[in-house]
């Protein structure tokens, strides 16, 4: 399955980089795409968060043999949810993916490299799920569930056998 990576002109070209360089098969780096779209439809007010499932609607169904994810810097989440990390369509090969969220607290080259982890990690994790993946038992594996930013870093982008084994089934 090829990913085609949408981004928007807030995502830095490092971390577009960083989310391609953690695929593992059977995912493969496609290519990256500047998002021409324009996310003000889906801003909450109130919130001052961006609705998710409104921002999802914005990414463009894949071909076959292609998963779309759209990589933002923006703030989101669903009504039931504080934030989320994103969202994606389930086996439906489309996604919206977060780095808002993923950012740690400190400014320093160590919180370069754990953005760079988490990206890698989420990205997995929201891929699989555009490729059919449900969430996974197995503490390390991007598909377990992530409720915040500490928790995505004791995960390996990595998926595990079980996930591994359900993906060249899955859409």
């Amino acid at each position: 399955m090829k990913v085609r990576l949408l981004h928007t002109a807030d995502v830095p070209p490092s971390h577009v980089r960083s989310a391609f360089s953690g695929l593992a098969p059977p995912l493969l780096p496609g290519e990256s795409i500047l998002f021409r779209g324009s996310l003000a439809s889906s801003y909450d007010r109130s919130r001052a968060q961006y609705d998710a499932a409104s921002v999802l609607e914005l990414v463009p169904a894949p071909e076959p043999g292609w998963l779309n994810l759209l990589l933002v810097g923006v703030d989101l989440f669903v009504p039931a949810l504080t934030y989320v990390f994103g969202l994606t369509h389930l086996a439906g090969g489309r996604g919206v993916l977060s780095l808002a969220r993923l950012r740690p607290p400190e400014e320093n080259a160590l919180s370069e490299e754990v953005l760079s982890h988490r990206l890698r990690v989420e990205v997995a994790h929201e891929l699989g799920h555009a490729a059919g993946l449900v969430h996974c038992v197995v503490n390390d594996c991007p598909m377990h569930r992530s409720l915040w930013p500490e928790s995505v870093d004791l995960k390996n982008p990595d998926f595990c056998a079980s996930c591994l084994a359900l993906l060249p089934r899955a859409k």
